[in-house]
């Protein structure tokens, strides 16, 4: 049975050139670093995901009851990669996205079911129109409310380290402090050393709320920032990544739980492509819905919060029709180049978001960041041109 699996694999591998053209396309040359970047971190996780799914049968064992089908593996990874194509294709036609859309869809979207979200979005865009750099004004207050968020949960609420059952009760609050955190450490003036520092706080921060994903965030925003802002900490940042990368293993259990975590996320992924080919299954929900997770969750009759891979979101919404949203994916990347903040918070998310997916909330904060990093004079930094 595995060696036909494999021999399945190969051939699907051996019929989609196109496509690994593409993917090998955007790990050569620098002109596209952006998604150089992206690509090396979706490719890495199926890579991954394939291993767990299917070629370590004591991983496997532990997901599946019944074994896995490898037809629906081979499905998977073909939408995977289909999906990241479009994504790719929508770099790469470097679209420019009119300031007008971006305000537009950054309205539609704050429209989630909390009724002060389109209040503050509608102030966010009054800021704007009035060419109020809001992330470069006011980036260490959004600091100094990064680090009050979970400081006030923790006190008022409780720890989640402590109390198992608070983790999701604070999942949202806490994840909206890490993506503040992550604009904070990009846009601030302050020093390289106490960005180290402040790392170090949110890392035993997030750590108290048991999410390694909210440390592997705000770290990401650290490294990137860093690493095209100094190029002579290059050499230390590689050295000093083993810190988070052990610390996130540690939160996990260990290397194998990292695994499986992977894995059953692609599980679910590829569930969400067995119900939602060819035309959706959530019609939109997902997008504009206040917990899309739980509401994958439920779909597995689960009382949880179940990730869901990056493409996951657009496939459940749209089916075949959700490449225009990876398409658009690809575009918002483009775009964010434009200058190094932008770029750093927005390539910061969309890496974040590979395991746990996209949704409404984190597209949010991306479409705003690029809003105001249209108010940005030309001459700031162009990742495409101006870095090596």
């Amino acid at each position: 049975m595995r060696s036909k699996g494999m021999y399945r694999f190969s051939l699907f591998i051996r019929d989609t050139p196109q496509i690994f053209k593409l993917s090998a396309l955007t790990l050569v040359g620098g002109k596209v670093k952006g998604l150089k970047i992206f690509s090396m971190g979706l490719l890495s996780y199926l890579v991954l995901s394939l291993y767990t799914n299917y070629f370590n049968e004591n991983l496997r064992d532990s997901m599946y009851s019944s074994g896995p089908e490898p037809s629906m593996i081979v499905l998977s990874i073909a939408c995977a990669l289909a999906f990241f194509a479009f994504f790719a294709l929508g770099y790469l036609s470097n679209i420019e996205l009119p300031p007008a859309l971006l305000a537009t869809l950054f309205l539609v979207l704050s429209f989630r079911g909390l009724f002060f979200v389109p209040i503050l979005a509608l102030l966010t865009l009054l800021a704007y129109c009035m060419k109020l750099n809001a992330p470069r004004i006011f980036a260490r207050y959004i600091l100094l409310v990064s680090l009050l968020i979970p400081i006030a949960l923790y006190v008022v609420v409780g720890v989640p380290l402590v109390e198992n059952s608070l983790r999701y009760k604070l999942v949202a609050p806490l994840v909206l402090a890490a993506i503040l955190a992550t604009i904070g450490i990009t846009y601030s003036t302050i020093s390289f050393r106490w960005k180290t520092f402040l790392l170090a706080v949110y890392t035993f921060l997030f750590f108290l709320g048991t999410f390694r994903s909210l440390v592997l965030l705000v770290y990401l925003a650290y490294f990137l920032d860093a690493y095209f802002r100094y190029p002579a900490l290059r050499k230390f940042l590689l050295a000093f990544s083993t810190v988070p990368v052990f610390v996130i293993v540690a939160m996990s259990g260990g290397l194998e739980a990292v695994l499986i975590r992977i894995g059953f996320t692609f599980l679910v992924f590829h569930n969400l492509v067995r119900l939602s080919l060819p035309w959706g299954f959530f019609h939109g929900a997902l997008l504009f819905g206040t917990n899309p997770r739980a509401m994958v969750a439920s779909l597995f009759s689960a009382s949880t919060h179940y990730t869901y891979f990056f493409f996951g979101q657009a496939i459940a919404d749209f089916g075949v029709f959700g490449v225009v949203e990876a398409f658009f994916l690809g575009a918002l990347l483009r775009e964010s180049e434009k200058t190094l903040e932008s770029f750093v918070v927005v390539l910061s998310i969309m890496l974040y978001a590979i395991d746990p997916g996209i949704d409404g909330f984190l597209l949010l904060f991306i479409i705003g960041i690029l809003l105001f990093s249209s108010l940005d004079a030309r001459s700031h930094l162009n990742i495409i041109s101006g870095s090596k």
